[in-house]
């Protein structure tokens, strides 16, 4: 997988690069602001980009979305790269602005603490690279413990949860299966109860289905604009 690591920091990008390597990612470039990360893009032709969704944050600058301006603007131009954007600071409203860009498909949200995990992060390079969605399980496990007057999600029992829960971070059914423990078609239960439940249309495409999770979640205002 050829991949192309954007942050502002010489340093931090050393450093990822090396972990990457490490892992057998080949990691074809590497860019410090969106123009170059552009360029780069261009000229290399990678499968995936991690990118930083703040690149003033190292600079002693104003804090900015830059990463994400730079995500929507990859999106345009390049409708089948997979982007990770990661960020020190997790926050749901990032979050539904990363799932927004170019309808959500081929997007991944990761904190920086992952380098200690860097095979999540190898696992969102990827499966953003295959088109489809990656969210960082901590803040997954954070936008689905939210809680509400006459939230759906509460009505769902606590293993039709734990399915939404991997669901909702982009997992196949039979990845969903094998970290739980059942069979697929106990899966497939789950799910069915769980949409039927929330009222979102079932659907045999996994990305599909995280992006209807997310979209019910923006409705029900889950996911208030500048929520942290």
């Amino acid at each position: 997988m050829r991949v192309i690591i954007a942050d502002d920091a010489p340093v931090l990008r050393e450093v990822y690069g090396a972990a990457l390597r490490g892992l057998g990612v080949e990691v074809v470039a590497e860019a410090g602001t969106p123009g170059e990360l552009l360029a780069h893009v261009r000229k290399f032709h990678p499968d995936a980009v991690l990118l930083d969704i703040n690149f003033a944050d190292h600079q002693g600058g104003e804090e900015n979305s830059a990463g994400l301006d730079a995500a929507v603007a990859l999106r345009a131009q390049f409708p089948s790269l997979g982007i990770v954007v990661f960020s020190v600071r997790m926050t749901l409203a990032y979050l539904e602005r990363i799932t927004s860009i170019g309808e959500g498909r081929g997007i991944g949200y990761i904190g920086k603490d992952r380098i200690r995990k860097l095979q999540d992060v190898v696992d969102a390079l990827q499966r953003t690279a295959a088109g489809g969605v990656y969210i960082d399980p901590a803040l997954a496990g954070q936008m689905l413990t939210r809680r509400r007057v006459r939230d759906p999600i509460s009505q769902l029992t606590d293993r039709q949860r734990d399915t939404l829960e991997l669901a909702a971070q982009g997992h196949t059914n039979q990845a969903i299966a094998k970290r739980m423990g059942i069979a697929v078609p106990t899966v497939e239960a789950n799910l069915t109860a769980v949409f039927r439940r929330l009222g979102i249309p079932t659907s045999d495409d996994a990305h599909k289905r995280v992006l209807a999770v997310l979209a019910w979640l923006r409705s029900a205002r889950s996911l208030p604009p500048h929520a942290t």
